[in-house]
């Protein structure tokens, strides 16, 4: 004798799906709809929880990303007033301007060899390149002016 007229979630969380907000013909009467249950086709394949991806980042590296937007803000407007730079100790902790652990002289005497030795093969390869380059150049040059000459009657 009793039937439902309408199916789906009269309320309870257990048996609440976002993916049926979706389909739902009232889905804008639901807070977050839009987020939650994306319809359309711009939305296909698409991160709508953009946003809330980077939430790993702390409050430390918050409050540093503000520190430095704070002091360019300073050196900006003191560049505007005429003011000197002012010279600023870094605290990030990305790769720093040393070499990391100190190296032997044997060691950093290798690494400069090394280095020389790159440099060289370098240049050669390039010298090389320019080199076919010049004699693709004369072969063009010879190929035109034999045509050239061909032609004429």
């Amino acid at each position: 004798m009793y039937s439902q007229t309408r199916g789906g979630t009269r309320g309870g969380a257990a048996e609440f799906k976002w993916s049926d907000v979706g389909a739902d013909k009232d889905r804008e009467h639901y807070l977050g709809h839009s987020i939650n249950a994306p319809t359309g086709r711009w939305q296909k394949n698409k991160d709508v929880h953009w946003y809330n991806r980077d939430a790993k980042d702390s409050e430390q590296q918050r409050a540093e990303e503000i520190r430095k937007i704070k002091e360019a803000e300073e050196d900006a407007i003191a560049a505007a007033l005429g003011f000197a730079p002012v010279k600023r100790v870094s605290t990030t902790e990305g790769p720093s301007s040393s070499d990391g652990p100190s190296k032997s002289p044997e060691e950093k005497e290798a690494e400069k060899e090394e280095k020389r030795r790159r440099k060289e093969e370098r240049r050669l390869r390039k010298e090389e390149k320019r080199e076919r380059k010049e004699r693709r150049r004369a072969d063009r040059e010879d190929r035109h002016q034999h045509d050239q000459r061909a032609s004429r009657p």
